[in-house]
């Protein structure tokens, strides 16, 4: 199995990197949601999910930078860690690398927590000018700690906070991906996320 190495806040950590087709069963999930004030382009991944016994508590996005005059696509793709009720960070899962910008420093729960809510940061449609969709996301952990990692784009607000299932926490992620539209066209990679949650 691939592995990836991931710098947080600090600390090497080396996880089982999980690739998108990859799919793991979770028969424990209760509820999935999507972000409200997604912008419509480009088209659903499959879904990723944590292996048993483990959640989201940590994440970290990709991101393209301001280009100046050029194409900005901002928030282009999000890997979640998984974790288990002991503390172990046992995989890294993302629906889709993304086509542009880099992996910025992650953001963690403290130990024991784990993602019950998640708002996205977007940008709506401009028309003729450069959209650039979603810029950021953050998510909320199970003590009420609000998270967002940094590097994320300067365009556009966040939606409303969705999630409040009793006794659960996200465990899987699908994305909306725009694919390249080639030269002169206006690309916006990364458009919406769907999260899953599973009973803790």
């Amino acid at each position: 199995m691939k592995k990836s190495t991931i710098i947080i806040t600090g600390l090497l950590v080396v996880l089982p990197l999980l690739p998108a087709l990859a799919q793991n069963v979770r028969n424990d999930q209760v509820g999935v949601l999507e972000a409200p004030n997604a912008t419509p382009w480009g088209s659903w991944t499959r879904a990723v999910y944590c292996p048993p016994d483990s959640w989201a508590a940590g994440y970290t996005i990709r991101v393209d930078v301001l280009s100046g005059p050029g194409d900005d696509t901002a928030l282009n793709a999000v890997a979640l860690y998984c974790r288990e009720r002991n503390g172990h960070d046992v995989a890294r899962i993302s629906p889709h690398d993304g086509f542009w910008g880099s992996w910025r420093e992650g953001a963690n729960c403290p130990q024991g927590q784990f993602f019950t809510h998640f708002t996205l940061k977007v940008e709506p449609s401009r028309r003729n000018q450069d959209d650039t969709a979603a810029n950021s996301v953050a998510f909320a952990c199970s003590n009420g700690q609000r998270l967002e990692a940094s590097g994320g784009g300067q365009w556009g607000s966040f939606g409303e906070w969705q999630g409040g299932f009793s006794d659960a926490a996200i465990c899987g992620v699908r994305a909306k991906i725009e694919e390249p539209l080639g030269r002169g066209g206006d690309d916006t990679a990364l458009n919406n996320l769907e999260f899953t949650w599973c009973r803790i």
